[in-house]
């Protein structure tokens, strides 16, 4: 297998689908490494990964199913569950513990991080249709909301990672 392209025109496709807090520090990690290196980097969100982009108090609109999903799944950008070993928050604790002690940044600060370094943040549009979300909803970093054409188009030829 060889190495890929290091040249600056190489690019990074991020499609996020989970919102567990492991999932979202490994989309920093690896977008704040391929920004580094001067690659073109694409995050797009989409199901439960668009918990990474809610703000907090981000309150669903629309139909009572809308308003229903979003009240049930109330996780936001400061808030997201490990996927594994959650133990009722004790894990989601012991893992916050551990990152501020050896410096490593929450999702949060990983996502402003890229944003500022030039990842382009993209929230998928019919998944924010369905869980009755709008642009009010999401962190200021959010470049755009756009469809899976959208996410095809940056894939194209790019190195595409899925994480969910």
């Amino acid at each position: 297998m060889g190495r890929p392209d290091q040249s600056p025109q190489a690019s990074l496709a991020i499609l996020v689908l989970s919102g567990d807090m492991e999932k979202g520090l490994a989309a920093c990690n690896l977008a704040l490494a391929a920004a580094a290196t001067g690659s073109r980097v694409t995050l797009f969100f989409s199901f439960w990964g668009l918990d990474f982009l809610k703000i907090p108090g981000g309150k669903p609109t629309g139909s009572f199913l809308q308003r229903l999903l979003g009240g049930l799944n109330r996780d936001d950008a400061g808030r997201q569950r490990m996927g594994r070993l959650h133990l009722m928050g004790a894990g989601r604790w012991a893992m916050g513990r551990l990152m501020r002690r050896r410096g490593v940044p929450t999702v949060v600060q990983g996502l402003r991080s890229a944003h500022a370094m030039g990842a382009r943040l993209v929230a998928c549009s019919t998944t924010l249709d369905l869980m009755g979300l709008s642009r009010e909803s999401l962190i200021p970093e959010v470049d755009d909301i756009a469809g899976a054409a959208t996410f095809l188009e940056e894939a194209r030829g790019a190195v595409v990672v899925t994480l969910s």
